[in-house]
């Protein structure tokens, strides 16, 4: 990369337009996906920015020329992936190489309002204390061209990473995906408490620190209805990633405020499908992503089925077919969600994990195998449906 580039891409900011964010604002209840998309050229620029950035190279000769002060404090390590909005890095304090290790997340941005949250990721983390969701450390501005945030990193990377490199396992044994599913709802139940929608629910957005605990992370499409009626109604942002994004959301229906949080309660359901059978349901494996109208063509026309060549109790699939309920209206809501004899489950597997000293060890040996109280537990509720 030639400074030329940089210097190029940084004197384009000011020329493009800029775009609502992602929070709700108490504007208007008639809101719409028009004012809320990035203009193209945007999207073009973002490319760049994450094309040039990748380069570990790169980065470090930016920052040490647009911010100096930032290698005062952290190191960058290795670079972990590409998001929708920029980079992420390894890293950890300059002075502490035994401390934990930090996820820090190089973002493009542009100037902004400045009497408002400048960054909504940042604005929304700064906000939210839980401990199933990544906590921010520090953010700063860098030059005309980016901004920066560290984060907690978890240890064994999202669950997609935590699956093939620590499980070697394609999908996840009933047992952890109970166990994680719990401490998603916990997280979700806090948020929406909170009037904040994830809005990005995904394996992908899900990381699994040292206690083989999750974490939900990337809050960059997130939004927040604290200023709106709960009886309100209004078109929610077109955000997300494809096959998650709930059916109500990519029909552009207007839905009441109060059944924002059934928007992640639908990615959710999608995710632990995909986590339990290494496949989408609705049969969306088969069209192409960002393929949105075929996408809710087939939501709306399949059946929900569950793989019968994978072993997964009835009570599963009960708790399932809830969260991935075509109609948000008798979908569950989280209050149910965490009600249902599956997820309270969950509480076994933990009590038999905090047994255990070696939770690395136990995770591989005892849980993806078998919990036999857990599965008398699973036999027992389930014969109750029937």
């Amino acid at each position: 990369m030639s400074a030329n580039i940089v210097s190029n891409l940084s004197n384009n900011l000011s020329n493009i337009p800029h775009s609502k964010g992602c929070y709700l604002e108490n504007e208007s209840t008639n809101i719409t996906t028009k004012n809320l998309s990035p203009p193209s050229n945007s999207n073009r620029e973002k490319e760049l920015f994450k094309k040039i950035f990748s380069n570990k190279n790169n980065t470090e000769k930016y920052l040490k020329k647009n911010y100096p002060s930032f290698f005062e404090e952290f190191e960058l390590t290795n670079f972990i992936s590409t998001g929708g909005t920029g980079v992420v890095y390894e890293g950890q304090l300059k002075k502490r190489k035994n401390a934990q290790k930090l996820a820090i997340k190089l973002k493009y941005s542009k100037k902004q309002n400045k009497d408002k949250d400048e960054f909504q990721e940042i604005g929304i983390l700064k906000k939210l204390h839980h401990k199933n969701i990544t906590s921010i450390y520090a953010f700063s501005k860098v030059g005309t061209l980016m901004h920066y945030c560290v984060l907690e990193l978890g240890k064994h990377g999202d669950l997609e990473k935590f699956m093939k490199i620590l499980l070697k396992r394609k999908v996840l044994p009933e047992t952890i995906l109970c166990y994680f599913a719990q401490q998603i709802l916990d997280a979700l139940e806090y948020m929406h408490k909170c009037k904040i929608i994830h809005n990005d629910i995904k394996p992908g957005n899900i990381v699994v620190d040292a206690n083989l605990d999750i974490k939900i992370t990337d809050f960059s499409v997130s939004c927040t209805y604290a200023n709106f009626d709960p009886e309100d109604c209004v078109e929610f942002p077109f955000m997300g990633t494809s096959k998650y994004i709930c059916p109500e959301i990519l029909g552009h229906t207007h839905m009441k405020v109060k059944e924002a949080c059934k928007i992640d309660l639908y990615s959710l359901g999608v995710t632990l499908y995909e986590l339990a059978f290494g496949k989408y349901p609705y049969n969306l494996s088969e069209v192409e992503n960002k393929n949105y109208d075929k996408i809710l063509d087939n939501i709306k026309n399949e059946k929900l089925e569950f793989p019968k060549d994978k072993k997964i109790s009835p009570l599963c699939k009960d708790f399932l077919s809830h969260l991935l309920d075509k109609n948000y209206q008798t979908r569950f809501n989280i209050e149910e969600a965490i009600n249902h004899p599956w997820i309270k489950g969950a509480q076994i597997i933990k009590d038999e994990k905090e047994n255990i000293f070696y939770l690395e060890s136990f995770l591989i040996n005892i849980i993806t195998d078998n919990i036999p109280k857990f599965l008398d537990y699973i036999d027992k509720e389930s014969k109750k449906m029937k």
